[in-house]
């Protein structure tokens, strides 16, 4: 087997190093345990460096990673539950949220924190994952349209719609605190 020259393997490292975290991230709020989401970037990293002559057309490295790891997590569970079916649906997306760098108050941290997961918690798995790939990942609508499986119109929808659900959600917790 050939090896990347040594520009070649740290720039790999470096990549490797930028987006792990991210997309462990990522994996676990799909719902997957951390060993298996580690498994799967693994895999996904290995495929990306055994072939990287025939994958030289990405544009967009994360976009191909983040479509890459959710496929191999979806992949991996159904070889896990053969009988079953496993479809986009039955993802729990959940998000961890990290406020660590913006404030440096800890209280102030902690109650964003619970703020925000408490207005992500009101939206469904797929309003969670679609606004979490827009906003946390800055993905484009026809990159996370591809990652999920959907158009990207469906996706602004649902984009859209999730706001939109946060936004009265908002409303309607300051038009009660004002009341009190």
């Amino acid at each position: 087997m050939m090896s990347f020259p040594d520009k070649q393997d740290a720039a790999f490292s470096q990549l490797y190093t930028k987006y792990v975290s991210n997309l462990h991230a990522y994996g676990t709020s799909l719902g997957f345990a951390s060993d298996v989401c580690m498994d799967a970037i693994q895999d996904v990293f290995c495929k990306l460096y055994l072939r990287k002559d025939e994958l030289r057309h990405i544009y967009n490295i994360g976009f191909y990673l983040f479509r890459s790891l959710r496929n191999r997590l979806i992949d991996l569970q159904k070889q896990q539950y053969t009988t079953e079916n496993i479809d986009d649906e039955s993802l729990a997306f959940s998000v961890e949220v990290s406020v660590a760098d913006l404030l440096e108050d800890e209280e102030e941290r902690l109650l964003l924190k619970e703020k925000v997961e408490r207005l992500l918690s009101i939206l469904t798995n797929r309003q969670r994952e679609a606004v979490y790939l827009r906003h946390m990942e800055e993905l484009d609508y026809n990159q996370i349209a591809e990652i999920m499986g959907m158009n990207a119109a469906s996706v602004r929808k649902l984009v859209y719609r999730a706001l939109e659900v946060i936004r009265k959600h908002t409303t309607e917790i300051s038009k009660r605190q004002k009341t009190n």
